[in-house]
């Protein structure tokens, strides 16, 4: 089952689509609607969505301005507007589909096949990839992360591992050999793989592998410095949790 959220000032249109993914297209719940940016972005990090119907045009923030505060935000994109002079900003925001209004059913049931095809093939390379992992981790000394490239996997011991970046559909893994390796995969799929490998993602952006800090400097969220010198932000909702993984090092 699809979760999605729509996310529109008009009631009108949000009553219609509603509607519509409920009564008309197969596989999806619609877990929320909200009528502005801000409410919003409280909606998804509270229900976690697999697909957001998001207007652009709406009062004090628009639709781009809510995905720039979220990133790198784990949901697919669908753009809702009553205007066409959007479509290739909203396609360099990662949009999997962009709908006029008046929503037209048939568009509407490809956008969510879309949507499906590509949780599917998301799930076949976790299932693949955390294969790979069990396998790796029978031997404690060389445990190593299967990284997808389009020539195949590479593999990386953990140990070599100071910190990952996401940023949006990409992740960077930062290397003691001073390498960096970009893959396309989001940050979350890499946090449930290392997370029994004592890394903590201590922001939305950053999963740091904790024998690697140096230093944390304190403030609403504070920093850490990691092996390699790079200062890395410790958002404050995670700070408590932080805090709680370095007691236990």
């Amino acid at each position: 089952m699809i979760k999605a959220v729509i996310i529109d000032d008009e009631l009108k249109s949000r009553e219609v689509l509603e509607t519509l993914l409920n009564q008309m297209v197969d596989g999806v719940s619609v877990v929320g609607t909200a009528d502005s940016v801000s409410a919003g972005m409280r909606l998804i990090e509270r229900t976690s969505p697999d697909v957001v119907f998001l207007d652009v045009e709406m009062p004090r923030k628009d639709g781009f301005q809510l995905l720039d505060e979220m990133r790198p935000f784990q949901f697919e994109v669908v753009f809702t507007t009553g205007h066409d002079q959007y479509a290739i900003q909203a396609f360099r925001n990662n949009a999997i589909d962009y709908l006029l209004k008046p929503i037209d059913l048939d568009q509407l049931k490809q956008a969510i096949i879309r949507v499906s095809d590509k949780k599917k093939r998301n799930l076949v390379n976790d299932n693949f990839e955390s294969f790979v992992q069990s396998v790796k981790k029978a031997d404690a000394h060389q445990r190593q992360i299967a990284l997808s490239s389009s020539s195949g996997l590479i593999f990386i011991k953990i140990d070599d591992i100071i910190y990952l970046r996401g940023d949006g559909a990409y992740t960077h893994f930062f290397l003691k050999s001073g390498k960096k390796i970009t893959v396309s995969k989001n940050l979350k799929a890499y946090e449930r793989q290392l997370e029994s490998y004592e890394f903590f993602r201590v922001h939305k952006s950053f999963l740091i592998h904790l024998p690697e800090m140096q230093k944390y400097v304190r403030g609403d969220g504070g920093y850490v410095v990691m092996s390699n010198g790079d200062a890395v932000d410790v958002s404050k909702r995670r700070k408590e949790g932080f805090m709680a993984a370095l007691s236990k090092l």
